[in-house]
């Protein structure tokens, strides 16, 4: 399984998503976003190679992804001063990005 494939495909699924829901905020949400990426990589590649070899269920592996929504502080964008509600909402959309791409690339 290709990882740096699943990954760039993120970053790019990111940046598109940040500039269509977070329009004047994108470079600081595509920043947050990346960063919680790179730091949740290694828990998304066991989660990723568990859910390949059916050793996790599809639903096991939304509810690890969404487990993680408290570790991705959006620091950039608090910082920016989006509302809380708009941080919150592109912080699911991005968690739902994540769980969507994973599926697609290993035909879910």
């Amino acid at each position: 399984m290709n990882f740096d494939e699943i990954f760039d495909k993120l970053i790019k699924d990111l940046t598109s998503l940040a500039k269509s829901t977070v329009k004047n905020y994108s470079e600081a949400a595509i920043k947050d976003g990346k960063q919680f990426i790179q730091e949740s990589e290694e828990k998304l590649k066991r989660w990723t190679l568990l859910l390949a070899s059916k050793q996790l269920t599809t639903e096991d592996f939304e509810w690890l992804v969404m487990s993680q929504k408290d570790l991705a502080q959006m620091e950039a964008l608090k910082q920016s001063g989006l509302a809380l509600a708009r941080i919150d909402a592109f912080r699911m959309s991005m968690l739902n990005l994540i769980i969507d791409t994973v599926f697609s690339i290993i035909k879910i």
